[in-house]
């Protein structure tokens, strides 16, 4: 198994840090998050995109494509169905950012080639080969469009209002600011992209089209956002006590009424979170990377052979 603990994320010079505090403080974490714990975070985020990378581009080679498109990401997306309506209704708030998506008068035609496949510049291509149209083709029993509530959206937003209650104006518009934070770097549809593509492509070894590079922006944040999730949800266990299954819901945490076994548990207020730990965001890898004992539990003799590749996300 890989180890997702040692990884440089900054050898190249290029590096997100910076926006990745901002995020771990826009989905809860304290508003000064651990410097440790946010370069372990972009090491993780790195290796599962790059990873992710290496089987789209087997995908792609064997379908005969000339680089990644977002085809390739989404049909590994295709067995979390939660995932595919997230990414289904992020294009929806990103075709209303950008109104219509369209690419900005002045790019040059080197820049565009270095993001976009042949197809993709077809502008009837390009409007045919949308993320919805093709979550609509792998999702074969159409479980997508069944799902009318999201409840991670929810879940994190419950936990944001919680967090804003008794905040300043101040404070509130610096937690704001922090929630609008992601790998998309400006306004900009096809430059928004590049400083993501040196992150993940440093030496251009692979072609990626933007519109996988759009895709990655999103896996990559959710990525982030799983792993503060997952945090929240240890500090929830850790309140534990044997012989008394309600204790984790002591000292005035919050917790979703609508189901106490999905929640999200957190201190009201915003000054009094500590910060995430490099420890928690282990134990939390740990607890996620194990592989799975089967039947037998302990006397699974394979549990180190043959272990599929694993994302947070999925």
């Amino acid at each position: 198994m890989v180890s997702y603990f040692t990884i440089d994320a900054t050898g190249e010079g290029t590096n997100f840090q910076k926006e990745i505090s901002n995020m771990m403080h826009g989905f809860g974490d304290n508003p000064n998050p651990n410097a440790a714990t946010v370069v372990l975070v972009e090491n993780v985020v790195l290796q599962q995109l790059r990873t992710m990378l290496q089987e789209a581009w087997a995908l792609c080679n064997a379908r005969g494509g000339k680089a990644i498109s977002n085809y390739d990401i989404i049909y590994l997306m295709r067995k979390n169905v939660i995932k595919l309506k997230r990414l289904h209704d992020y294009q929806i708030k990103l075709d209303t950012v950008d109104k219509g998506r369209q690419v900005p008068s002045g790019t040059t035609a080197e820049t565009l080639n270095s993001l976009m496949l042949e197809d993709d510049i077809d502008p009837q291509n390009r409007k045919r080969r949308t993320h919805i149209d093709i979550i609509k083709e792998v999702d074969e029993f159409d479980e997508v469009s069944q799902i009318k509530f999201d409840t991670i959206d929810y879940l994190r937003k419950v936990r944001a209002a919680k967090l804003t209650e008794s905040m300043s104006f101040e404070k509130y518009e610096a937690y704001h600011k922090a929630r609008c934070s992601s790998f998309r770097s400006g306004n900009q549809l096809v430059k928004g992209y590049a400083k993501l593509e040196r992150w993940i492509n440093p030496n251009k070894e692979l072609k990626i089209t933007m519109f996988a590079l759009e895709v990655l922006c999103f896996i990559a944040y959710e990525t982030v956002a799983e792993i503060v999730d997952a945090v929240f949800l240890i500090r929830q266990d850790a309140k534990k006590k044997n012989g008394d299954p309600f204790s984790k819901y002591e000292g005035g945490h919050f917790c979703n009424p609508l189901s106490l076994n999905n929640a999200v548990y957190i201190k009201s207020g915003y000054e009094g979170v500590p910060a995430i730990t490099v420890a928690e965001v282990r134990e939390a890898l740990r607890r996620y990377f194990s592989p799975r004992t089967g039947m037998n539990g302990l006397f699974y003799r394979n549990m180190s052979l043959d272990l599929p590749t694993r994302y947070l996300i999925l």
